[in-house]
């Protein structure tokens, strides 16, 4: 007796399978990957390999990648987060492409990601020299405005002096003409 319908052969899955919370928090964060990155079809567009590459990046059979994407089946959640971490590698590292995971002669590739990962540094401490600058700037500017300011309060302080002498001596010359 086959305990499977039509559509729940088409996704291997058998039909009493209980779904755990955890699966439900999986595949919950699989559709947040998906609205991120697309589906897989659209990751494997977006970085421009063959499906036979794809699945030589994700250590999978290609039959794997041809069931996720052509008869339905979902992938483990495990696949869209390695396709995040890739993705992201990628972003942070521009020169560390599909190419580094998939070729043998790791000496050129190695190589080329030294060169790439000078060319960032040079340009993060270039970015940083020119940072340092602007900030040394505002700090003079605020030295500044901070001296104006502590001017400023000494001439406060100076007229107020004065005022009270001029108040102390009014009311001294109030009290003489009162008592007098």
């Amino acid at each position: 007796m086959d305990l499977l319908n039509d559509s729940e052969k088409s996704q291997n899955k058998p039909a009493n399978r209980a779904v755990s919370a955890v699966r439900l928090n999986y595949e919950a964060q699989v559709e947040v990957i998906k609205d991120q990155i697309g589906d897989l079809e659209q990751i494997r567009s977006t970085l421009d390999l063959s499906q036979r590459k794809m699945a030589q990046l994700l250590l999978v059979d290609p039959s794997s990648w041809s069931r996720w994407t052509q008869k339905g089946d979902d992938a483990p959640p495990h696949v869209y987060r390695a396709l995040q971490w890739y993705m992201i590698l990628q972003e942070k590292i521009p020169g560390l492409n599909s190419s580094y995971f998939l070729q043998k002669d790791i000496r050129l590739l190695k190589k080329d990601l030294e060169t790439t990962l000078t060319r960032r540094m040079d340009e993060l401490v270039f970015n940083s020299a020119s940072e340092n600058d602007r900030f040394e700037g505002e700090i003079l500017d605020l030295k500044q405005k901070l001296k104006d300011a502590e001017d400023a309060q000494v001439a406060i302080s100076k007229h107020l002096k004065r005022l009270y002498l001029v108040i102390f001596l009014v009311c001294f010359a109030s009290i003489l003409v009162f008592v007098l």
